[in-house]
């Protein structure tokens, strides 16, 4: 694995007359599902009338540099940060929980271009580390849950021109991440409905606009 790492950073970064890079920066919107941890909420603190669905939206901030190996081919680093919160105000006061995901991942692309565009297909893998901060009713600080998993990224990106190295981007993308559950110390956050530990292993279709740079 430390092979493969020095192998596609040296790809990345290394120096060669072809050599090209782009930067993209972006803002989208993913319908993600994480099946145990709706299930915890709408067990134990959503109304009847406000149960969460299968899917549900999220937020999601990125930000990728990519290098240029030949026509066909783009390898790329990416760094994206995930976000979704759920909150309800009883009597004895408000339950909140919010889910914060670090997304770095490794890119690889076949590449489609032509005068003023380029079509982009491919994916990669990287760590995912969530943050889980959950406040509950009448307590006054929220305890935060962690933990570290792997995510998976199936991706098709379109760039198209409209200043000398400035492109308009939009991204879609496919994302199956593995976290798992979560921890604070040694305590789990734990569904007593099921009796089970919640887990954060999700799917997720996004789609990202934002701007790509070249140089």
């Amino acid at each position: 694995m430390k092979k493969l790492l020095i192998v596609y950073f040296l790809l990345l970064f290394g120096s060669t007359s072809f050599s090209q890079y782009s930067i993209r920066t972006g803002l989208g919107i993913e319908l993600k599902n994480t099946s145990s941890f709706y299930d915890y909420i709408n067990q134990n603190f959503a109304p009847a009338n406000g149960q969460l669905k299968n899917f549900n939206t999220t937020v999601n901030f990125s930000a990728e540099i990519d290098r240029t190996i030949n026509d066909n081919f783009d390898v790329g680093v990416e760094m994206a940060y995930g976000l979704y919160s759920f909150n309800y105000q009883y009597n004895l006061g408000l339950y909140k929980i919010s889910t914060n995901n670090f997304m770095p991942s490794l890119l690889a692309y076949y590449v489609l271009s032509g005068k003023g565009y380029n079509f982009k297909f491919g994916g990669g893998a990287g760590l995912r580390f969530i943050n889980v901060d959950e406040l509950l009713p009448g307590t006054p600080t929220a305890t935060t849950y962690s933990s570290t998993g792997v995510g998976f990224i199936i991706r098709g990106m379109g760039n198209t021109q409209v200043g000398k190295n400035l492109y308009a981007n939009i991204t879609a993308d496919l994302r199956f991440d593995l976290n798992n559950d979560v921890s604070n110390g040694g305590k789990k956050l734990f569904n007593p409905a099921l009796n089970k530990n919640v887990k954060f292993n999700s799917f997720s279709a996004g789609l990202t606009l934002g701007i790509t740079y070249l140089f």
